[in-house]
């Protein structure tokens, strides 16, 4: 006798179907997703799926989309300094979710060239515009010169992050990432300020 499955709906079978799908791509990989498979993971009828997310491409985005928690709302705090510790915040919270932790292990163990490379890519860069803004209003109000490098600076404070809360093998709680953020951002408003690009 087949197993009647539960119906759900709403947000609760998103949930499922986004939980199944982050675990049978950390199984299979970006490239053997399966609908069906996910379907039986996540105790739902395959046809339910394909209603909303058509192709496992799909599902794969929607999945890391959810996951990554992209939000289109800008951090906007009123100051530089209040915006970054934001972000540092905001990056250790998702950075850290059971998830993303999954997604990362999937990111860094990938082809350079592979269906999730390139999904990750289109995610990272939406995350990237977002937190590039951040400075691009600092320079706007004052508080960073104009001219300033904000794609290098940017990056610097990404790679600080990513190594903190991802990479170092040391506990790297909110305190130590504001610590962080601070220790850049003094440095790049020094003496010597931030070069433009042209220098």
């Amino acid at each position: 006798m087949a197993h009647a499955r539960k119906q759900v709906r709403g947000k609760q079978l998103v949930a499922k179907v986004m939980a199944a799908t982050i675990a049978e791509m950390a199984r299979v990989g970006a490239e053997g997703l399966s609908i069906e498979d996910v379907a039986a993971r996540a105790d739902v009828n395959k046809t339910t799926i394909y209603r909303r997310w058509p192709t496992p491409h799909v599902l794969a985005r929607q999945a890391m989309l959810c996951a990554s928690e992209i939000s289109s709302a800008p951090i906007d705090t009123g100051s530089l300094r209040g915006d970054l510790s934001e972000w540092a915040h905001e990056f250790r919270r998702i950075a850290t979710s059971p998830d993303m932790q999954t997604i990362i292990r999937m990111r860094f163990g990938a082809p350079a060239r592979g269906r999730m490379s390139a999904l990750t890519t289109d995610l990272e860069e939406k995350k990237h515009a977002r937190s590039r803004a951040i400075l691009r209003r600092a320079v706007k109000r004052g508080e960073l010169p104009r001219g300033a490098d904000t794609e290098l600076l940017h990056d610097v404070v990404l790679g600080a992050l990513l190594y903190l809360v991802v990479f170092s093998r040391k506990h790297s709680d909110v305190k130590r990432l504001e610590r962080a953020v601070r220790l850049i951002l003094d440095g790049a408003l020094g003496p010597s300020k931030l070069r433009s690009r042209k220098s």
